[in-house]
């Protein structure tokens, strides 16, 4: 078990590092993901499907060269609006 740390004005008064874990990542270093989305404004959608289905979509997605299950989801959405029209 932890020992007890007996607070002061010292012990405030010292900031504790941070450990190099916790810290972002800067925009450099991260994942330039951001150049692919669009500047649209995105809405989180979850949904509850069958571990098979959801295999199914995830492998369609990396079929088919679309950077996010999410851009293959619309673009199915999409296809099936503009077919439901005709």
């Amino acid at each position: 078990m932890a020992k007890a740390l007996e607070l002061s004005s010292d012990t405030l008064a010292v900031v504790p590092s941070i450990p190099q874990a916790a810290q972002a990542k800067s925009l450099a270093a991260g994942i330039k993901r951001s150049k692919v989305v669009s500047k649209i404004d995105r809405e989180p959608l979850q949904v509850r499907w069958p571990l098979e289905d959801v295999k199914a979509v995830k492998l369609a997605t990396i079929q088919m060269d679309f950077p996010t299950v999410s851009d293959f989801m619309l673009a199915c959405f999409h296809a099936y609006m503009k077919e439901k029209r005709t």
